[in-house]
């Protein structure tokens, strides 16, 4: 719908924004650590080296090896905005020995990788399923956006929007492994 539009300039072209469908920022672990959930603060504080020990946030004693992705990746990137203020820290040379703890989109992890050896983690409480991602209770939600310039004339480009958004549209972008947004 036209309230739902954003429109940003990029080099002089005026660009049309509709979101058209949610994606969730996860984290995740072996499906054999007992540590379900954790707060967004202690992630901060486990990628920061600030706990260092799964003991420390109810899991095994066992040391936390926080893995990252490469710079400039999507989700990389997403988790860089996520640690606001929090400064990556150092992980010790022994965190390689230790129990992981990684994050993706979860596109990739329930989509892509359906890796039974993992699980993903509740954040604050809020597991990432698409029900918690499309009402917005999890708390790391993302819009993807459906993008043409503003002085595109061609007729089709409307209809595409108002497909995306049908019922059709949403349930072809949920098959895909994304969280519809309607």
């Amino acid at each position: 719908s036209a309230d739902q539009k954003k429109y940003a300039e990029v080099k002089g072209v005026e660009l049309v924004y509709v979101p058209v469908g949610l994606e969730g920022f996860v984290f995740f672990v072996n499906k054999e650590n007992p540590v379900d959930n954790l707060t967004a603060q202690q992630i901060r504080q486990i990628y920061a080296g600030e706990i260092t020990n799964w003991k420390d946030v109810g899991g095994a004693d066992r040391i936390i090896n926080p893995v990252t992705r490469l710079a400039g990746s999507g989700s990389q990137t997403a988790f860089e905005n996520f640690m606001g203020d929090y400064k990556i820290g150092r992980k010790s040379p022994l965190a390689i020995t230790g129990a992981s703890i990684g994050f993706s989109f979860r596109y990739y992890m329930d989509g892509i990788v359906e890796n039974d050896a993992v699980k993903m983690l509740s954040l604050n409480g809020v597991y990432p399923s698409a029900e918690n991602i499309k009402n917005r209770t999890y708390p790391v939600v993302a819009e993807f956006y459906a993008i043409y310039r503003a002085d595109n004339e061609n007729e089709y480009v409307p209809v595409l929007i108002d497909w995306l958004l049908s019922e059709e549209g949403q349930r072809l972008i949920e098959e895909t492994g994304y969280v519809r947004i309607k």
